[in-house]
């Protein structure tokens, strides 16, 4: 029964995000539809620790530095493990540990002309829609500022959280999920009749508990201030991971056929990472998103000159 209602309130929470779409920006929506986007992507900064990554029929083990197609992806974490992402609309996402997130959606449009995403970039480089739960654990997101006509929903199984931008912690318990707001603009949804949602201000926190009717509560106060720390350390782990890769297109080359040779890994992947998911929307676009890890700049070399060879002297 449980799983039944788990079920319910992700089907409800995809449909309420779509609905929210469509209603304000139906042109963005027939727009994506006509241009297939690259495969979404996403990078791992970092991993401490024990982890799984699930692609398809697959299992990996979770390894720093590499790239894989992110629609239908499961990540795993284990006791004392966790990890940083990034997708490659420049969202900065951390998993702590024995943390359960299923990548259930994630599409681009192809990206601007002219605009490759540099680490850290203020905006994404095109409109993009996700749709992530969290079965259990807890997670920190950090985003670019959204473009118009992006959506980006993160579910529990108590709760639907549609996040505009900004700096938010999820914690998703047994009985209840936790969303602390740090810094930008959510609304929370609890339970499949719950249509209008309730928005959080920077500094608040949201606790989502089941009841025995079936229809979650929300409770609104702020956030703690014992709690105030873990949240941030979440949240400033997925904004420090966005600094550390950059997502450019590149145009795929047009002469390649069904004979053609498999394509040369992504950069910044490893060959045991997981494969391109064919059934991921933007599949068989124009264009793919290559993925380039961030290289410190050399730090200036100081030329020290002796007195006695200074002009003059």
């Amino acid at each position: 029964m449980q799983a039944m209602k788990t079920k319910l309130i992700r089907t409800v929470a995809a449909c309420i995000a779509a609905g929210l779409i469509v209603a304000p920006h139906a042109m963005a929506q027939r727009q994506l539809g006509k241009k297939k986007g690259p495969t979404s992507k996403i990078y791992l900064a970092e991993a401490v620790g024990d982890s799984e990554i699930q692609n398809g029929e697959k299992i990996y083990a979770a390894k720093q530095a590499t790239a894989f197609d992110a629609p239908g992806t499961v990540i795993e974490t284990k006791a004392g493990a966790h990890n940083a992402f990034v997708y490659s609309n420049g969202t900065g996402m951390f998993v702590d540990e024995n943390t359960r997130v299923e990548i259930d959606r994630f599409v681009q449009e192809p990206f601007k002309p002219d605009r490759n995403s540099p680490a850290d970039a203020p905006f994404e480089p095109s409109i993009s829609q996700s749709a992530v739960h969290v079965a259990h654990g807890a997670v920190g997101v950090c985003t670019s500022q959204l473009v118009s006509g992006s959506s980006m929903l993160y579910s529990t199984p108590e709760a639907a959280v549609n996040i505009r931008g900004g700096k938010v912690s999820i914690q998703a318990n047994p009985s209840e999920t936790v969303i602390d707001l740090l810094e930008g603009d959510v609304t929370v949804r609890g339970g499949s009749k719950d249509i209008g949602g309730q928005i959080l201000r920077a500094g608040e926190r949201a606790v989502v508990r089941a009841t025995p009717s079936g229809q979650p509560s929300i409770t609104i106060s702020r956030i703690p201030p014992e709690a105030m720390q873990a949240s941030d350390e979440r949240v400033s782990v997925a904004c420090n991971a966005k600094k550390t890769v950059t997502f450019e297109i590149i145009e795929k080359k047009a002469e390649e056929g069904l004979d053609a040779p498999p394509s040369a890994s992504t950069p910044g992947s490893t060959p045991d990472a997981p494969p391109a998911a064919d059934d991921s929307a933007g599949a068989g676009g124009t264009q793919e998103i290559v993925v380039k890890p961030t290289v410190p700049a050399d730090p200036p070399i100081n030329i020290v000159v002796s007195p006695d060879r200074l002009p003059g002297t």
